[in-house]
């Protein structure tokens, strides 16, 4: 079996040494600058969001995510778009029932 692929942002230590609670709006401040257009995406969904709900969660984070990226027709923003949605489903952990 060939061996996974590493993404450059969540296989860092750093990353894996995070917190598993970890807010996606605490988290962007701290994204590598390799990353920038993603920074922006979602700096600009929370700010979105956050003015149109007034709060903000990981899961309302990702929600907006996939909804830009069903309604997008640019293939690089499209690209942008799912690698920010990657950066913040790496750092959600999973529903525990």
């Amino acid at each position: 079996m060939p061996p996974k692929p590493l993404n450059m942002l969540t296989d860092s230590a750093d990353y894996r040494l995070m917190g598993r609670t970890t807010l996606a709006v605490d988290f962007i401040s701290t994204i590598d600058n390799r990353f920038e257009k993603e920074k922006k995406v979602l700096g600009r969904t929370v700010k979105t969001l956050l003015m149109e709900t007034g709060a903000i969660s990981n899961k309302a984070i990702i929600i907006s995510l996939v909804k830009q990226l069903e309604l997008s027709h640019d293939l690089d923003k499209s690209l942008v778009l799912r690698s920010a949605l990657e950066i913040i489903v790496g750092i959600t952990p999973d529903d525990i029932f």
